[in-house]
């Protein structure tokens, strides 16, 4: 895409089933996103079979109560779920992908390491050990506590994740050999998909989470990415400019130190994909005072 004053106009744009994707570059409308995978079909219920009755002597009639029936779900496994599902939509719609867990809390994504659970040791701290070199975060808990739950969860292998080929739900640390998929220079590189592909993710959603005081005002920005309102999941992305346009679009979680994040961003690409792939080797937490 041209350049227009040597600023490239950013938008986003996105193809992904079941995950979330990214900011891109590119005029300010959105592009389509990936086309809706084939849905499962649910299996016809067998009709009840109609037995004659048997003669019975005459009683008395009792009254019965009928159990209200759960109603539906509106939403299929294996459906791509809209932009803009409520809260109580998005909950309801992780339900009908199979999500044995639901949110996840703090405190669940911290569980088993005393030592992350206690705040009076200090801040919490991700570190992305890539094969370029560390991305060392604060993760902003007090601001954005359900998607940093989420995050650490995922990495920590506390939260159940889909894999679609095996159809089944598994825990383990979601990002260790992922890849930086999408690195765009002067503006970010994003991860966190396990296909490598910007259409993969872990199967379930998470509700878009904001706060004033957390802003894309420079480079080193920790975000999450997504395809619209309420369709995060895994996938994130770190800045390396101000991109002030993202603001309330895409949720800020963290804060990175940036010269490796500049370093990747560098790289030679081919549709905005590293030629050499850029590996997310482990993710590590700990706590500390600054």
């Amino acid at each position: 895409m041209p350049e227009i004053s040597h600023v490239r106009i950013l938008s986003f744009s996105c193809a992904l089933v079941l995950g979330a994707c990214a900011p891109d570059a590119g005029k300010t409308d959105a592009s389509k996103a990936a086309p809706t995978k084939t849905e499962a079909k649910t299996p016809d219920a067998k009709a009840p079979e109609v037995k004659a009755p048997e003669a019975k002597a005459p009683e008395t009639k009792q009254e019965t109560k009928t159990e209200p029936q759960p109603a539906a779900s509106k939403f299929k496994k294996g459906q791509m779920a809209r932009p803009g599902l409520s809260p109580a939509e998005v909950l309801e719609y992780n339900k009908a992908q199979g999500d044995p867990m639901g949110e996840i809390t703090l405190e669940q994504a911290l569980a088993g390491d005393e030592a992350l659970a206690d705040k009076s040791k200090g801040k919490l701290f991700a570190t992305l050990d890539t094969t370029m070199g560390p991305i060392r975060c604060e993760l902003f808990e007090e601001q954005t506590p359900k998607t940093v739950a989420n995050f650490v969860g995922l990495a920590r292998g506390v939260r159940p994740y889909y894999v679609k080929k095996e159809d089944t739900w598994k825990t383990g640390n979601f990002y260790d050999g992922t890849l930086f998929h999408r690195v765009i220079p002067n503006f970010m590189l994003q991860g966190g998909d396990p296909l490598g592909t910007g259409t993969g993710g872990p199967g379930f959603l998470i509700v878009d989470e904001f706060d004033k005081s957390l802003r894309h005002n420079g480079p080193g920005i920790l975000s999450m990415a997504n395809r619209g309102p309420n369709t995060g999941s895994s996938q994130f992305f770190v800045t390396v400019a101000a991109t002030p346009h993202l603001d309330d679009k895409h949720a800020v979680f963290g804060k990175c130190d940036t010269k490796t994040a500049i370093a990747i961003s560098k790289v030679k690409t081919r549709a905005d994909r590293p030629l050499d792939d850029v590996k997310i080797n482990k993710v590590t937490f700990e706590r500390a005072k600054k």
